[in-house]
């Protein structure tokens, strides 16, 4: 018995060790297959015949090997990406502005969930220019700008659209300084930004998700053209909650503002009116969002529904957050039926009546909200509903004839207006229908 414990104690650990060492010796395998297969990419490369052999793979990831290469036993994928390069310091000839010199190749190898690169430079046949050609420049930067996304494994998979007029759309991929440089045929064309297939999501700095730069000229050969640089970014996620002691309307449009980023007014609509969104993606500003409810854009300074003291919330890259929203009026409603019970509870809607608009910022089309649910019993019945500073027409539908009846109601800075009597907020308002 001594000697079959004594047995185990040395064969188990040698077992392991065996184990070890074989799985070692097969991840060493797979690497130096990997770099050879990446060595005779790049050399194949390095003897491309023509210049538009290289230029066809530009800012582009590219399978080379549609079927994987086995190699014993074990099938490998062989990825290429190409970038117009200098021989210069700078890594990015988007920010270097100088014509391309040389092309740098990166060939991804990958198999068994793993993976493996190598780069090297080439110098293109015949030079770098197609005669007549120009060049495009395309510069992505992040939160942090100038600098670009400093999430680069995402950053390479961003798609950047790009239309010649009149032609089709070609989508490439920026490398990991945020820049996508091509050479192009002079004309006119427009750029557009998309999120990597499978996420993140990225946005711009003006909350857009599919930003565009319309109508870039390129006009010189042998020139660059720049694209204005485009801010896109990794979005943080916002759960919105809706705050307060009573319901809020239903369809209300939230806002943000972040300082002075948002343009041309300084805040941004997340939610519109009529939406029912309860998330929002933001662009990852290093300084807080200011939100509220209403879409009312700035005018000489104010904006007439921004709270003197609204919820704030931090975004961060692919981070996730949440903000409770305040700073409603409630609008107490007390129904009472003339002509006896309802059949069921009523209904109401209260839709925007501002004859400011759009003068004072708000929107010239009048948004409806839905009122909170009724209760009570027989011919009387009330609720009480967040909803914004603004008059209204109230809507009131009762179900027993689904007759529709209409009155004003302001609700303002010191209660709710209705026939000229003022309300406290909380107060019910007596309304009678037929």
């Amino acid at each position: 018995m001594v000697a079959f414990l004594v047995l185990l104690v040395v064969l188990v650990p040698t077992g392991y060790l065996i184990d070890t060492v074989v799985s070692n010796a097969a991840v060493q395998r797979g690497r130096v297959t990997a770099s050879e297969l990446a060595d005779q990419w790049l050399e194949k490369m390095s003897n491309a015949t023509t210049l538009t052999t290289l230029q066809n793979d530009i800012s582009r990831d590219v399978l080379l090997t549609p079927t994987p290469v086995v190699i014993g036993g074990q099938p490998f994928s062989v990825w290429s990406h190409l970038e117009w390069a200098d021989t210069g310091t700078s890594p990015s000839l988007c920010t270097s502005g100088n014509p391309p010199q040389v092309i740098r190749a990166t060939i991804t190898v990958k198999w068994s969930g793993q993976q493996m690169g190598e780069t090297s430079i080439i110098n293109p046949p015949y030079g770098t220019l197609v005669p007549g050609d120009g060049f495009l420049s395309i510069q992505i930067q992040g939160a942090n700008a100038p600098a670009a996304p400093s999430d680069t494994a995402n950053l390479i998979n961003v798609g950047v659209n790009v239309t010649p007029q009149g032609g089709s759309t070609t989508t490439y991929n920026p490398d990991k300084y945020g820049c996508v440089y091509l050479e192009e045929p002079l004309g006119t064309y427009s750029v557009s930004l998309s999120s990597p297939a499978g996420g993140p999501t990225f946005v711009d700095w003006q909350e857009v998700l599919t930003p565009s730069q319309p109508s870039t000229q390129v006009v010189t050969a042998g020139l660059p053209a720049f694209v204005p640089a485009f801010h896109f970014d990794e979005a943080g996620t916002v759960t919105l909650i809706p705050g307060g002691s009573v319901p809020v309307a239903t369809g209300m449009p939230i806002s943000v503002s972040n300082g002075g980023n948002l343009q041309p007014s300084g805040t941004k609509v997340i939610v519109p009116a009529g939406g029912t969104a309860g998330t929002a993606t933001l662009f990852p500003y290093s300084s807080a969002y200011s939100v509220w409810y209403g879409d009312c854009t700035t005018v000489s300074g104010v904006t007439q529904e921004m709270p003197s003291s609204p919820a704030v919330v931090t975004v961060t890259p692919q981070g996730s957050a949440s903000v409770t929203i305040t700073g409603l009026d409630t609008l107490a409603l007390a129904i009472t039926r003339s002509a006896g019970a309802f059949s069921a509870p009523p209904t109401a809607t209260a839709t925007t009546a501002d004859a400011a608009a759009p003068g004072d910022g708000c929107p010239a089309t009048a948004e409806t909200y839905g009122l909170s649910a009724f209760s009570g019993s027989g011919s009387s019945y009330s609720d009480q509903t967040g909803i914004l500073a603004q008059t209204y027409t109230v809507k009131v539908t009762d179900p027993t004839n689904s007759s529709v009846t209409s009155f004003s109601m302001q609700v303002g800075a010191s209660g709710v207006v209705y026939n000229s009597t003022t309300y406290p907020y909380g107060t019910p308002v007596p309304v009678t229908v037929p």
